[in-house]
């Protein structure tokens, strides 16, 4: 039978609360695992020699076993903030690194608590708080909880436990923390899985958060969330350009940065004389590919004889890149005499005009004729070549029709 079990603790300024017993006793029915005094050899990961931890952590950095469940445990409680109408925790590395370091110390020592222990003369013996191994990696905390488990097989299985208890569920859905930290490690212990979620809130600290903490995105364009109240913000991509202030929102929608890799997000906040900076990664998986677009499939004119008036005196066109990421230098054929097309060429943003030139004004007639424009630079480009139709009616006159709207 596959053994588990669940912990949480939870701390908020100076207040502590404990939810989980010491080693060797009983929580919700199922025993703790106990062992014979010893030491769990040392393992190795990455070809990075991992020792039996002592103490409380002091940054000593415990090794990624499995960055893709971390990250998806991560995912899964944004997932059910969600669903609360709750914003996104910020996962930041320190609690990552007291998140993780707890979960090797767990395994390798064979025990199961928030509190840290070592074996000393043949007896485990608690070495310090789980909040003073968390502050030895994260400082500055208003708030702080941790859940922890073992023996859960995945991501979705330990979320499906946490969720299903209401203390640890309590955790996920907590409105004083903000940011949030998993561990993960697997080859030791009784349980041989363990996993920790630390929660926590700093003071001067608000964290902005990209597509609710995912790892990726195919899409330039995706949402924000920073916390805090604020009068003004203003934001950059990467290292551009930032934008104007702007009244403060929480919450939004922005387009990234051009190009595949990692995207930074950068928003300066403020009130008052009070400044503060917040920024967050994601990586793009998408490269934005430029594609020739805003080109017409045709354009109409239309000329009336009597009122002698052309509608519309002329017709602008702006081609553009589809991404916004690539300027496409573009060339035009034209095929007709009775109408000009200028200029001949430009880099976009730059447009070009149709106006109606060299045609019979006093004879009703139909002309035709057509422009293509094409992509010189980059070469390849979607969308390029892209041929529009042209029509000029020219009509003995222009009849309008008033409609008038009733409201019944």
């Amino acid at each position: 039978m596959t053994k588990w079990l669940l912990g949480l603790a939870l701390v908020a300024s100076v207040m502590a609360l404990f939810l989980s017993s010491a080693p060797g006793t009983t929580r919700a029915g199922v025993p703790t695992p106990t062992a014979a005094p010893m030491l769990i050899p040392p393992i190795s990961i990455d070809n990075q020699l991992a020792p039996a931890y002592t103490g409380c952590g002091n940054g000593v950095i415990a090794p990624v076993v499995n960055a893709d469940y971390e990250q998806q445990v991560v995912e899964l409680v944004n997932a059910q903030r969600a669903l609360q109408s709750l914003p996104p925790y910020k996962r930041v590395t320190p609690l990552d690194q007291a998140a993780r370091y707890h979960a090797t110390d767990m395994a390798q020592d064979n025990y199961f608590d928030h509190n840290s222990y070592d074996w000393v003369n043949g007896s485990l013996v608690q070495v310090c708080a789980w909040s003073s191994r968390i502050s030895s990696y994260y400082s500055g905390w208003q708030y702080l909880a941790e859940n922890i488990a073992a023996g859960y097989s995945s991501p979705e299985n330990v979320m499906d436990g946490w969720m299903n208890s209401s203390g640890h569920r309590a955790n996920i859905l907590s409105a004083n923390n903000w940011e949030i930290g998993v561990g993960y490690y697997q080859g030791g212990g009784d349980y041989w899985v363990y996993w920790v979620q630390d929660f926590g809130r700093r003071t001067g600290i608000y964290p902005l958060v990209i597509a609710n903490e995912a790892a990726s995105t195919s899409s330039r364009n995706v949402p924000i969330y920073i916390y805090g109240s604020w009068q003004d913000m203003r934001l950059q991509n990467d290292s551009g350009a930032w934008t104007a202030w702007q009244t403060f929102q929480s919450s939004f929608n922005w387009t990234l940065g051009c190009g595949a890799g990692d995207r930074t997000v950068t928003a300066q906040l403020r009130s008052g004389s009070t400044v503060v900076t917040s920024t967050d990664s994601i990586s793009l998986t998408a490269g934005s590919a430029p594609a020739l677009t805003n080109v017409p499939d045709a354009i109409a004119f239309l000329y009336s004889v009597a009122d002698q008036k052309l509608t519309p005196v002329s017709s602008q066109v702006t081609p553009t890149d589809s991404s916004g990421c690539t300027a496409l230098t573009w060339t035009l054929a034209t095929q007709g005499t009775w109408f000009t097309a200028t200029p001949t060429s430009g880099t976009t943003p730059a447009s070009f005009f149709i106006t109606p030139t060299g045609f019979v004004t006093g004879t009703t007639a139909t002309y035709t004729g057509a422009v293509t424009v094409t992509v010189t630079s980059p070469v390849g480009v979607a969308g390029s070549p892209h041929r529009t139709d042209l029509t000029l009616l020219v009509v003995d006159s222009i009849k309008s029709v008033y409609l008038p709207i009733v409201l019944r």
